[in-house]
């Protein structure tokens, strides 16, 4: 692993506790350790610059101080992400999402909240074909974005927006019902539930400081395509919310996973895909386990890590 840099970049442009989240400078599966946090923001009301799109080749921007990062291996190494060495990063939690949504065909992707795009930048990955935007509120982290999407090579397929998801300025520069896959892992906390971190960026992340849950699913909802698909992964003890904001959206969830730290401890979080204009039935699939009795990654967990199983 490399050591942390300082960087600057041209702004191309969350408990019940988080199964797993990636530890400074570490390589998963090894690194991945307790902790809690959602992926990223995309979020209302801020006081951010709002809708500038990110892209290779546009007018310079202002430079966005990136701080000490670490760069981090992902899927054997078939992705890289840098991240910030303090404050935000990345869990296991996204890279679930990611395997649960299935494999290519994907058609054209959307990450709300993307972080540092460790969900959008690995179904990429995962399908050569599918263009992808990612959306972040925050401007060092879809900073990141862009610089992530470059060193893995996938410039030429992702957009990145950098702004208030809610904000018209922003949603300009989405097309509505454009997408045949929204995927999100929003912030986690509701606000007065937790002590708020210190740390904006990872408050922002973490708590629904600028983005109610039904305030996203409504904004996904407006993203998708007929017979499109919304996959979130949430909070176990928030799945009762989650599936009433999705209904009350006109998405049907199709798809509900719970996951495990281990077999017979209680669910941490859940995978749910909801769809637009289905009449599915939802199907419950069997739990996820993330780790054996002997703390080692289950075969799944590994899959999801792009280990051998």
């Amino acid at each position: 692993m490399s050591e942390p840099v300082k960087e600057r970049a041209v702004a191309s442009g969350p408990q019940a506790d988080a199964v797993t989240r990636a530890g400074s400078g570490a390589t998963p599966p090894s690194g991945l350790v307790t902790a809690a946090a959602g992926t990223g923001t995309a979020a209302a009301g801020s006081s951010e610059p709002s809708g500038e799109v990110l892209r290779s080749g546009t007018t310079p921007l202002p430079e966005v101080e990136l701080g000490e990062l670490t760069c981090d291996p992902i899927l054997r190494g078939r992705l890289t992400l840098f991240q910030p060495k303090v404050g935000y990063r990345f869990s296991l939690d996204p890279l679930l999402l990611a395997d649960f949504v299935g494999p290519a065909p994907l058609g054209r992707v959307a990450d709300l909240g993307a972080g540092v795009g460790i969900v959008g930048l690995t179904l990429a990955k995962n399908d050569p074909a599918a263009p992808l935007t990612l959306v972040e509120l925050q401007p060092r982290l879809a900073a990141l974005c862009r610089k992530n999407a470059a060193h893995n090579g996938l410039t030429e397929r992702v957009t990145v927006v950098q702004g208030d998801l809610l904000a018209a300025s922003t949603q300009k520069q989405l097309p509505g019902a454009g997408f045949d896959l929204v995927a999100s892992c929003p912030p986690y906390y509701p606000l007065g539930q937790g002590g708020v971190n210190p740390d904006g960026e990872e408050a922002i992340a973490r708590h629904e400081l600028r983005l109610p849950l039904p305030d996203l699913i409504r904004a996904a909802r407006r993203l998708i395509g007929f017979r499109g698909r919304l996959a979130v992964v949430y909070p176990s003890n928030r799945l009762p919310e989650l599936l009433a904001a999705m209904l009350s959206c006109g998405l049907q969830p199709t798809r509900l996973r719970l996951v495990h730290p281990h077999e017979g401890e209680p669910a941490q979080r859940v995978l749910v895909e909801a769809q637009k204009g289905a009449r599915a039935q939802l199907a419950i699939e069997p739990p996820l386990y993330v780790r054996n009795a002997d703390g080692s990654y289950t075969a799944e967990a590994r899959r999801a890590l792009g280990e051998p199983t």
